[in-house]
């Protein structure tokens, strides 16, 4: 009876510390999940012998270009453009770095050359690392397996075709930093459902999104309508078109741009 009555009597205490530990692990859990999600530079340096630091992989192809971790990184003007990848070995994601510091230079990776990752079938995720200003054209032409891309605060431009035909890509967030968004950049990604369109795009090219059977909600930051023609986007009759504050009536009136299901003003 007296090890009944303890018991009794205790559980409330270890009913509250079950519930203190339970909700220290769920916010470590957030914790770690929010530093994960924090882009950190990625420097990786050469040592007289050819190594790299910090675990990375470096083979030397020719004096203007390397492989580090599968990855094709070109010298061009002082500093690096991601140009392609080491077809036998690269899988999966690719993990750029931001710089090299390799026989008395300090190269910067600025680009994302043309055609770098053309038809690469076996990529299925890449964050570009902030100081990219641009994405080439035909870039990840083809990446059919490419399901998950963030397009960092520095690129400016998307050339044409830089995402034709990648078909599991679900969401884009154009930054800030983009003026400009190429011919068919967006081609045929099927299942893009969610895409948000920076205040800073003047510029969008034919066919940019169009054959985005799925898509189903448009953000468009900027006020003033770009131009588009009727090939830009398809299936405006079942995509909501989401813009800023006070400016639906220059969408209703914007040609192309008043097609969509409807047109919803949201605080940006």
């Amino acid at each position: 009876m007296m090890k009944q009555s303890y018991f009794k009597n205790r559980l409330p205490i270890l009913l509250t510390s079950l519930i203190l530990v339970a909700l220290t692990t769920m916010s470590s859990c957030k914790k770690s999940r929010a530093n994960n999600s924090v882009q950190q530079d990625n420097i990786v340096s050469i040592d007289a012998n050819g190594k790299a630091n910090g675990g990375h992989r470096f083979s030397k192809i020719d004096n203007s270009s390397f492989y580090i971790d599968d990855i094709k990184y070109t010298a061009q003007n002082g500093d690096l453009v991601v140009s392609g990848y080491d077809e036998g070995f690269f899988k999966g994601e690719a993990k750029l770095i931001t710089q090299l510091n390799y026989d008395g230079r300090n190269m910067k990776v600025l680009a994302i050359d043309a055609g770098a990752f053309c038809d690469c079938k076996v990529l299925t995720s890449i964050v570009i690392p902030t100081g990219v200003t641009s994405i080439g054209d035909n870039a990840f032409f083809g990446c059919i397996n490419l399901a998950s891309v963030s397009i960092p605060n520095s690129v400016k431009t998307i050339g044409d075709k830089a995402f034709f035909f990648c078909p599991n890509i679900v969401t884009v967030s154009i930054p800030n930093s983009v003026t400009a968004i190429g011919n068919s950049a967006f081609y045929s990604c099927n299942r893009l459902t969610y895409l948000t369109i920076s205040e800073n795009v003047t510029s969008i090219g034919g066919s940019a999104f169009f054959a985005c059977g799925g898509l189903t909600y448009v953000k468009m930051k900027r006020k003033t309508p770009v131009a588009i023609d009727g090939l830009t986007f398809v299936n405006q009759g079942n995509t909501t078109l989401s813009v800023p504050l006070g400016s639906k009536g220059a969408y209703e009136a914007a040609e192309y741009w008043r097609d969509f299901k409807e047109i919803i003003e949201e605080a940006q």
